[in-house]
């Protein structure tokens, strides 16, 4: 054909069609969409920030080393608030119109999320840290198969808090006044099965559960349960509740109850004091506090990886979602690039599944009967701090350890 003796449109059309083609084919500039549901507004802001930043810059380092098989990539985001099922559901159609070729979040929800991307066919990766989404790919690994938390669930939290909540007073020279311990716990899954586990194990060790309280989120005066604790004097008191906002106020009221008068037990929480809120709404109310979390920057690549952070924002990594975030992204690339392909989503799925990743938050290894990471010291460890002058300080276990722990204010 004699393209000069064509008309314009015709010229045109045959253009276009041949740009659609390559297009089509990988071929050139198609860019390649992440797509991204986060918690960007409501009580989980601040850990959603921190995972948007590490995806922003995944997404960057990796188009700066000539993309993804030749492609660049788009992070396409969503915001998935407060963690509501609606604006998920929402967030999942949205991102979906936008023909993304795989999501990754930090967390997103329990179960909802899981269900709603495992609808389609791309890869899937989440660290909610629920048996709630690790129970819907066992249930049906053919529908849901494409669905990965990249971290332990959240029963990980109670076993690891009966087996070292109790020697963490021994390292600090204490001898613990009795075998009473008091639970606190918000009717939410995540915290539900966590205290469950943990209530479960400390009883057949023979300690008491002496107060036992379930909250709904959103608690502001925390007097009533406080009393209670006053009025049984356990050993232990142990908070489970995601909301930085109710833990906070918590750790405020119970210094202004037993700060002077003093409390002969130690305090530990469940995750929530590493969401970056939770320390600037409690302040030195916090000090002394022990918490967990199942996910941490362990690796060997978080001195370079927090260095690179530092350059691109201008300050150091607020969050543990700032690290693990990148590890989900990571996973992914190194599947794709195995594969030589990205929408060829069986093959990367596949890659996936059968990972032994070296990440920042540890080894990932993926369970075969609902694809979480493997809990523990050679995979996922969960790792204990104690909060001093402002200051999330390692004081667990041997492997990690940075600091010694220490009697926390309240015990006179």
């Amino acid at each position: 054909m004699n393209l000069r003796s064509s008309p314009l449109w015709l010229v045109l059309a045959i253009l276009l069609v041949l740009s659609l083609t390559l297009s089509a084919c990988g071929g050139g500039q198609a860019e390649i969409k992440v797509g991204a549901p986060l918690p960007l507004t409501g009580p989980y802001a601040s850990d959603g920030e921190q995972m948007l930043k590490a995806l922003q810059m995944a997404v960057d380092e990796q188009n700066a080393k000539g993309g993804l098989l030749g492609r660049q990539l788009k992070l396409v985001t969503g915001d998935v608030g407060a963690l509501e099922a609606e604006k998920i559901k929402a967030v999942g159609e949205r991102l979906i119109g936008e023909k993304v070729d795989v999501v990754i979040t930090g967390y997103a929800d329990s179960g909802v999320d899981a269900r709603v991307f495992g609808e389609y066919d791309m890869p899937f990766l989440h660290a909610d840290a629920m048996t709630l989404d690790t129970e819907v790919v066992a249930q049906d690994p053919v529908k849901y198969g494409n669905v990965f938390q990249y971290c332990p669930s959240e029963v990980s939290y109670g076993i690891d808090a009966a087996a070292n909540l109790f020697e963490m007073g021994q390292k600090m020279g204490w001898q613990e006044p009795n075998k009473k311990i008091a639970i606190v716990k918000v009717d939410y899954s995540y915290n539900i099965l966590a205290a469950d586990k943990f209530a479960e194990l400390v009883k057949a060790q023979g300690y008491e559960i002496v107060v036992d309280e379930v909250t709904q989120f959103g608690v502001v005066e925390w007097g009533p349960i406080l009393s209670k604790i006053d009025e049984a004097q356990p050993a232990y008191v142990t908070f489970w509740n995601l909301d930085p906002t109710d833990a906070a106020r918590f750790m405020v009221q119970f210094s202004e109850k037993f700060g002077e008068k003093g409390l002969n037990a130690l305090v530990f929480m469940q995750f929530t004091p590493s969401i970056p809120e939770f320390l600037e709404l409690a302040g030195k109310a916090a000090e002394g506090l022990l918490w967990t979390a199942s996910i941490n920057p362990v690796g060997a690549g978080v001195e370079d990886y927090k260095q690179r952070w530092i350059a691109k924002y201008k300050e150091e990594p607020k969050s543990i979602y700032a690290y693990v975030t990148r590890d989900g992204f990571d996973i992914w690339v190194t599947a794709v690039e195995k594969a030589g392909c990205v929408d060829c989503y069986d093959k990367v799925i596949q890659n996936i599944r059968s990972t032994t990743y070296a990440g920042l938050a540890g080894v990932h290894v993926f369970t075969t009967n609902d694809q979480q990471s493997k809990y523990g010291a050679d995979f996922i460890p969960t790792i204990w701090y104690q909060i001093w002058n402002g200051e999330n300080l390692i004081v667990g276990p041997t492997k990690y350890q940075k600091a010694q722990p220490q009697l926390p204010p309240w015990i006179k």
